[in-house]
């Protein structure tokens, strides 16, 4: 054997056995997915993605998925979101995705004698990991992309060779493929147009193609199914009105095109240049010449940095590094833990995770909604009288005061005794984001309280058809086939005790009302007196805190004790009254403060750094540092 023989042996047995590049990107891409993303954020929505699709199990259901084109891949579309429920199961969904993204166009770039670009094949992947890195959800609208490319891949590999028998063959192709998919047609269309006359030259069958692309949609979804053209032309593209309408989908739209136009730019460039500078091409490649020893060793060099185009192993070489650069960089570009913060907290508030929103408010600046979480889980916790100052406050964010977040108030309304209050952002909820099964799960609950059984039942014969939530749902109803009354619920028995007996959805002093009438009512005690601190209300706090003050509650929390001394001191009345003395402890620590502040003067940046550290989780600073 020579020498060459056994170098060609090694590189055929490193092409056999070498570990392709797709199986290691798509590997990482899904642990990714499921380990950082966490698509269960997603399916949860956290009051931030007004887009994701309802499903229900059933042929009714099913049924108004048939009546227009497009409605068959939408459907799929809403099933396959309901896997989100499972972060394991989320992460397959759209790893699948991006793979069959890039196999379709792999083998559409091969197939038009494009293989030195088949790098190209990871870009409508690395697109989706920045669109799912914002936690935004494009699902039906990336969906249809995969479907035209793939349809194209098919006409490529199966469509005849003769021009006349091809367009009557694409005819039918257009048929087969528009009803399903509708509006991402158009897609195949282009596609197929720029693939004859760039690649294969029938210039009159591409046009043709072209001129079908432009009427099926009005010949099968205006003149067959009766939509307006709008709908015929755009259903689940971008530029639809029903995709358009929704806020969540305005996020990363410029995204969503570029996985739709990414392939059709690709061919348009690369065919046109070929059109161009195909001739010149063909000549040289026509001559016969051996290429000299000095080619081949530059060819050589150049293979093993790029690797082979035909297999792109992964290891060493330019090829592997480009795709991890190009990864690194969407990650950077697109990565946003912040908002992956206000999903996960809000995910963790509905599920009572209360020591894990604790973890996460420890390490976050203040944000409206993070601070409302954290403040409810100090409560259930039973740590908000003692620690809410060490974390960053606000007055709005305890009771949600400065915008109306519908979605983040309903359990707390729940908890507190404002039941009609959550019905009624239950109810905006419904309207805003649609038949969420958590919505449904909590509009059932509410019912209940209100021993409103009839109502809570069609709730929950709904929620009974809904992935994942089925079982949860049947479980309810047979409970309350045995005990009509919920008796045996202690948190129903708990929730109605609390209930305010006349709620108002209108602004009113709601906490007054709450303590007038069950002053046992230890939530309505603690977030009343909570948000007299926050306001620095200290005259109305000291009348309060003896006033509401529950029988099971025995000694005062340690904010609260620190508001009275200072209340005491800032008036000059007596620091200890029969009946309630002030630990040392307690004032040793604000005449420290006291002396810290008075060395800073009117420097009130230097003096709030400087206090910070030893004081930042005190009633003091807040009340005459933070804000």
């Amino acid at each position: 054997m020579t020498k060459k023989e056994g170098t060609a042996g090694k590189t055929k047995a490193r092409h056999a056995f070498g570990l392709p590049l797709s199986v290691v990107f798509f590997v990482a891409y899904y642990l990714y997915f499921a380990l950082e993303i966490e698509p269960h954020l997603i399916y949860h929505g956290a009051g931030l993605i007004d887009n994701f699709p309802v499903f229900y199990w059933g042929w009714d259901f099913f049924a108004g998925f048939t009546t227009y084109p497009g409605g068959i891949l939408e459907y799929l579309c809403a099933f396959l979101s309901q896997l989100f429920y499972y972060s394991w199961a989320g992460a397959a969904v759209v790893t699948a995705q991006a793979w069959l993204l890039c196999l379709s166009t792999d083998i559409a770039i091969r197939t038009l004698g494009l293989a030195r670009w088949r790098g190209v094949r990871f870009l409508a992947p690395l697109v989706l990991l920045a669109i799912y890195s914002q936690y935004t959800f494009h699902l039906p609208e990336t969906m249809g992309p995969l479907a035209a490319i793939a349809a194209f891949c098919l006409y490529l590999g199966l469509a005849p060779k003769q021009e006349v028998r091809a367009g009557l063959w694409f005819v039918a192709f257009s048929v087969a493929f528009y009803v399903p998919a509708g509006g991402p047609y158009l897609l195949l269309a282009l596609l197929c147009g720029l693939a004859e006359i760039l690649f294969r030259g029938r210039f009159r069958l591409g046009t043709a193609q072209f001129a079908i692309g432009a009427a099926i949609p009005l010949v099968l979804g205006v003149g067959f199914f009766g939509q307006r053209p709008h709908d015929a032309y755009l259903q689940l593209l971008p530029l639809s009105w029903k995709i358009r309408t929704l806020t969540s989908s305005e996020l990363m739209r410029e995204a969503v095109w570029a996985v739709i136009l990414f392939l059709p730019f690709t061919l348009l460039v690369l065919g046109t240049a070929r059109v161009l500078f195909g001739a010149v091409g063909s000549q040289r490649s026509s001559r016969k010449a051996r290429p000299s020893p000095g080619l081949e060793a530059v060819r050589g060099a150049v293979e093993k940095l790029f690797g082979d185009p035909l297999r792109s192993t992964f290891g060493l070489n330019l090829r592997t590094a480009v795709l991890a650069l190009a990864t690194a960089a969407t990650l950077l570009l697109y990565r946003d833990p912040k908002v992956k913060t206000l999903f996960e907290v809000d995910y963790l508030s509905h599920q009572q995770q209360w020591s894990k929103i604790i973890e996460i408010g420890r390490q976050t600046p203040y944000h409206y909604l993070v601070c409302h979480a954290v403040n409810r889980a100090l409560f259930h916790l039973g740590r908000l009288g003692d620690e809410m100052f060490a974390f960053p406050q606000r007055p709005e964010a305890l009771l949600l005061t400065r915008a109306e977040a519908y979605w983040q108030k309903f359990d707390t309304c729940v908890d507190m005794g404002l039941t009609n209050q959550a019905q009624d952002a239950l109810m905006v909820c419904i309207e805003t984001y649609g038949e969420r099964p958590l919505l449904l799960q909590r509009l059932a609950r509410v019912n209940m309280i209100k021993g409103n059984l009839s109502t809570a039942r069609v709730f929950l014969h709904a929620l009974a058809k809904v992935p994942f939530w089925g079982r949860a749902a049947r479980t309810t109803l047979a409970r309350l086939d045995t005990d009509p009354g919920l008796s045996q619920d202690a948190m129903i028995q708990h929730w109605r005790s609390v209930k305010l007996a006349h709620d108002f959805v209108r602004d009113t002093d709601t906490l007054t009302l709450l303590l007038t009438e069950n002053p046992g009512n230890r939530m309505a005690y603690e977030y009343g007196m909570a948000s007299l601190l926050l306001s620095r209300n200290l005259d109305q706090f000291v009348q309060s805190v003896e006033r509401w003050r529950p029988a099971a509650i025995s000694q005062d929390a340690r904010h609260y004790v620190e508001a009275i001394l200072l209340h005491r001191t800032l008036k000059r009345q007596p620091i200890d009254v029969p009946g309630r003395t002030i630990p040392r402890e307690a004032k040793i620590r604000l005449h420290e403060f006291f002396q810290l502040l008075q060395q800073h003067g009117k420097d009130k940046a230097e003096a709030r750094e400087a206090l910070r550290g030893r004081f930042g989780d005190t009633y003091y600073y807040y009340y005459f540092l933070d804000g």
